[in-house]
């Protein structure tokens, strides 16, 4: 007589309602998300003073390198204001302990790199303009229509650049709303999902 085949492996099913943190590591790490980390914000609105101080300051400003006029200054304003703008949002809180997101059966289909991309070319729009308002309006003569442009140029291409570099040095809002994501990709067992249909 043939034996019963095995059992099929368990599949984890959630509940549609199962909106809280369903372990003890969860809701650390949940807790940890849903506030403000103000360290972090505080760095960047320091690192933005700074920035603007040493790149509109009379020794930047009146130079005799034209590249330390017309790439440093408004390079490192663009850097740091674009760290700024794309960090701001990652350190904001990124989960609530009363509404803790799943993904759907089929996988992650939420995607981050649009709102990053976005917050990217607003950077990039904006950092010329924070570099004139750093550097004022009383431009030293001897700067050539090539150096004016290269400010707009420079400060315009590291604002979008440095809107990249929290996701190299997050905030821990951030890290703490991606590991509790991934818990809950590898808690349900979702690696893949494959649909047919057929009309008739």
């Amino acid at each position: 007589m043939d034996a019963l085949p095995p059992p099929p492996p368990a599949i984890t099913q959630r509940a549609a309602g199962d909106i809280y943190p369903r372990d003890r590591r969860e809701a650390e790490l949940c807790a940890k998300a849903s506030h403000p980390d103000w360290v972090y914000l505080g760095g960047l609105l320091v690192l933005d003073a700074g920035a603007i101080w040493g790149g509109s300051s009379q020794a930047v400003k009146y130079s005799d390198s034209v590249p330390v006029r017309a790439v440093l200054g408004p390079g490192v304003i663009g850097l740091t204001w674009g760290a700024t703008v794309g960090g701001a949002w990652m350190a904001l809180p990124q989960c609530s302990p009363t509404w803790v997101g799943a993904p759907p059966p089929e996988g992650q289909v939420r995607e981050h790199w649009p709102l990053a991309l976005s917050l990217a070319i607003l950077a990039g729009v904006t950092a010329p303009v924070v570099n004139g308002i750093a550097i004022g309006f009383s431009l030293p003569v001897q700067w050539s229509d090539f150096e004016r442009e290269m400010h707009l140029v420079v400060a315009g291409l590291a604002g979008f650049a440095g809107a990249f570099l929290p996701y190299a040095i997050p905030p821990s809002t951030w890290s703490a709303a991606r590991e509790l994501e991934h818990l809950r990709v590898m808690s349900d067992g979702h690696s893949a999902f494959i649909g047919y249909g057929r009309e008739f």
